[in-house]
C-alpha cells in the first residue's frame, strides 16, 4: 500500500511530467514497437502518454499497486493502457513478449534489483530495449535523495550509478549499455540508460 507521502507526491505537477519519457523515446526507435511494458504505473499518467506517443503499441503497465491510479483522469491513445498489480521481480508476462521495458523514477525504489534485470530481459523480444531513467547515484544530491526516501516512501530506495546499472545489465544478459544525459545538463540529477536484448557478438 502507497505511505501517505506517496500517495500526496503523486498529486503534484512533477508527478504528471512526460518529459523524462519523450527523451528516452528521442533516443530508441520505437516506431515498429508492437508491445512495451512500463514498470511503475504510478497514477497512469506515463502509460497513458506512452500510448498517445506510441499508437500502434499496446501499452502494459504494472504496478504493486493500482490504489494511486486514476484511470477516469488519462487521456490515453487508440489502444489504453492494460494496467497490472504485480511485482517487477515476477513479471506475469511472457516470456520474449514485449519489444521495449521502459523504467522511468522507479528503479530506485524496487527490491531484488538483480531479479528485476533478468525479468525484464526476458519478456523482452530478441533486439527489444530496457530504458531507465533514475537518478543519478554519482550526483551531489543521491544521498538527501535517499535520506528522504528512506524516511517517507521507501526504505529499500537506492540511487544507483551507471556502473552499478551496467553490471546488473551485464548479469542479466543485457547488451550494448550505455548512459545518455539531457545536452546542457550533462552533471543534472536525472540520468538515462539503455539496454538491448541481443546474444553475444561470435
Amino acid at each position: 500500500m502507497p505511505s501517505p507521502f506517496k500517495r500526496l507526491f503523486s498529486r503534484l505537477p512533477m508527478a504528471r511530467s512526460t518529459r523524462a519519457y519523450d527523451f528516452a523515446l528521442a533516443q530508441v526507435d520505437l516506431s515498429q514497437a508492437e508491445r512495451v511494458l512500463e514498470i511503475g504505473a504510478g497514477q497512469g499518467y506515463g502509460a497513458a502518454h506512452l500510448s498517445r506517443v506510441l499508437p500502434h503499441a499496446q501499452l502494459f503497465s504494472v504496478d504493486i499497486s493500482l490504489e494511486c491510479l486514476k484511470p477516469e483522469q488519462l487521456e490515453s491513445g487508440p489502444k489504453p493502457p492494460i494496467f497490472i498489480q504485480a511485482t517487477a521481480p515476477a513479471l506475469p508476462l511472457a516470456a520474449a513478449s514485449m519489444d521495449a521495458v521502459i523504467l522511468v523514477m522507479t528503479f530506485h525504489c524496487l527490491p531484488e534489483p538483480q531479479q528485476v534485470f533478468h525479468e525484464a530481459a526476458r519478456v523482452l523480444k530478441p533486439d527489444g530495449a530496457l530504458i531507465l531513467a533514475d537518478v543519478d547515484g554519482h550526483h551531489w544530491m543521491a544521498r538527501p535523495f535517499e535520506w528522504v526516501e528512506h524516511a517517507f516512501i521507501s526504505p529499500l530506495t537506492h540511487a544507483y550509478t551507471p556502473e552499478e546499472l551496467a553490471q546488473l545489465a551485464a548479469h542479466a544478459g543485457l547488451r550494448d549499455f550505455r548512459v545518455v544525459r539531457r545536452p546542457g545538463k550533462e552533471k543534472g540529477f536525472m540520468m538515462w540508460a539503455f539496454a538491448a536484448k541481443r546474444p553475444p557478438s561470435p
